[in-house]
């Protein structure tokens, strides 16, 4: 259920940009500590301009919701439930009554239990509440930076970091109260988790737990896809230098445990949510997002009712990462806010292309770092299924949350050019390089052995 702009909670040209700066400055301390571990105080100057620009997105996407989109957008929904749930909880009823919550649980009723509860703290104010869900997705892009910096102690982050705190979807679709800045905080301390268990780091476990409390109840379909690849990872995972056998295998035990639990709740979870009339898993899940995408769309439709094809057939999997990472093209843009898509889309090209290196090296990448290959479970696994939305509008707002992920894979760690190779991931096979010398030998000199 839509709102119109007239019914939208105020905004306090006060109050919102005073609830901005507090966050910025509890952010500091944050920042200096992650800068402190990376040993690198570059990154504080980063990190404060990615902040800025967090905050910055929440009354800009406000401004082109009223003046493109005549204030139709999911987040009026999600502000009056909140709204609604705050003034309960602040009258200590800690119940849902009189709002859209109770409806659809799932999804929807909890992003709108999410804003209430942050609109209890800082009040019925619209802007405020933006500011609060663009700082939590600035927390998930630390965790996903931090993920990246375990996996690749060693390596130069500073490019990956760039990507991934000035990407302007990341940074703009992100900004308003609604599923994405949620669940990128929840995806951020699931991926920080799953890199440190599978670089055998203490604390993983508790972030992973964490991370899925925070977004089972958003989109358990992006938490599964990171469970499946995190489960998949765990099989690759080196095994253990210290400890004797019993001790291993207690401890592979008890992960498998734990990988089965999470993966049974959020399997759980997301039947319920993409349950269509009996039909339940990928196939219910894809009938489901397939028909949600060919209606109209909200914000985030750049290209207002614009349909894309879909078809579950595998074969068409070359067109679904089309779909997603590259339409629209400028050559293909009709209006002026898919112009602004396509230009992003020709810079994500861009990126790839100059990434052709570090892509060739992603599997064998995946043989040392199995985090490289929950990130390319994930990223393979959300061209199928998201490509499913059917929408171009819906497909760029959504694949914000594919990104952080798809980044790792054009940042796997590689020397430059002329530099001999460095990463185990970047050296030929040694009995396969000697093999083609021998061969070589031969031919030049057929008496040499």
């Amino acid at each position: 259920m839509l709102f119109a702009v007239g019914n939208r909670i105020p905004s306090s040209p006060i109050f919102g940009p005073l609830v901005a700066v507090i966050l910025y400055l509890i952010s500091q301390r944050l920042i200096k500590g992650v800068a402190a571990k990376e040993n690198d105080f570059r990154m504080i100057k980063l990190l404060r301009w990615s902040l800025i620009l967090h905050l910055a997105c929440a009354p800009a996407q406000i401004f082109v919701v009223d003046h493109f989109y005549h204030g139709v957008a999911d987040y009026t929904q999600y502000d009056l439930s909140g709204s609604i749930i705050a003034n309960n909880f602040r009258h200590f009823d800690f119940s849902i009554a009189g709002s859209n919550a109770g409806a659809h649980i799932l999804g929807d009723g909890a992003t709108s239990i999410a804003a209430g509860v942050v609109m209890t703290f800082v009040g019925t104010d619209q802007l405020a509440a933006f500011f609060v869900f663009a700082w939590f997705s600035f927390l998930g892009s630390i965790a996903f930076f931090r993920a990246f910096s375990v996996t690749f102690p060693d390596a130069n982050k500073r490019r990956y970091a760039l990507m991934l705190f000035f990407l302007p979807s990341i940074l703009f679709w992100t900004a308003a109260v609604g599923k994405e800045g949620i669940i990128s905080l929840s995806l951020g301390l699931i991926a920080y988790g799953c890199a440190r268990v599978l670089a055998r780091l203490r604390g993983g476990y508790l972030l992973i737990l964490f991370g899925g409390l925070i977004g089972v109840y958003i989109r358990p379909n992006e938490l599964a896809l990171a469970a499946g690849g995190f489960a998949i990872a765990m099989v690759f995972r080196p095994m253990a230098s210290s400890g004797g056998k019993a001790m291993k295998g207690i401890r592979l035990i008890g992960s498998w445990i734990f990988l089965a639990v999470v993966l049974s709740f959020v399997a759980t979870v997301a039947a319920k949510l993409v349950h269509v009339g009996g039909s339940t898993g990928l196939t219910g899940a894809l009938n489901k997002i397939g028909n949600a995408g060919k209606g109209n769309t909200t914000i985030g439709s750049v290209s207002g009712t614009a349909a894309v094809p879909y078809s579950k057939n595998p074969l068409t999997y070359p067109r679904d990462v089309y779909e997603v990472l590259f339409n629209p093209l400028p050559f293909t843009a009709r209006s002026a806010t898919q112009l602004i898509a396509a230009a992003e889309n020709t810079v994500i090209a861009v990126l790839i292309y100059k990434s052709l290196r570090n892509l060739r090296c992603v599997i064998r990448a995946c043989r040392y770092k199995p985090y490289v290959l929950m990130c390319l479970i994930y990223t393979l696994a959300f061209f199928y299924a998201f490509a499913a939305l059917g929408n171009e509008g819906v497909i760029i707002r959504e694949r914000t949350l594919l990104f952080p992920f798809l980044l790792v894979l054009l940042n796997v760690p590689v020397v430059p050019k002329g530099h001999p190779p460095f990463y185990p991931w970047e050296k030929k096979r040694p009995k396969r390089a000697e093999r083609k010398r021998a061969k070589r030998a031969q031919q030049t000199n057929p008496f040499a052995y």
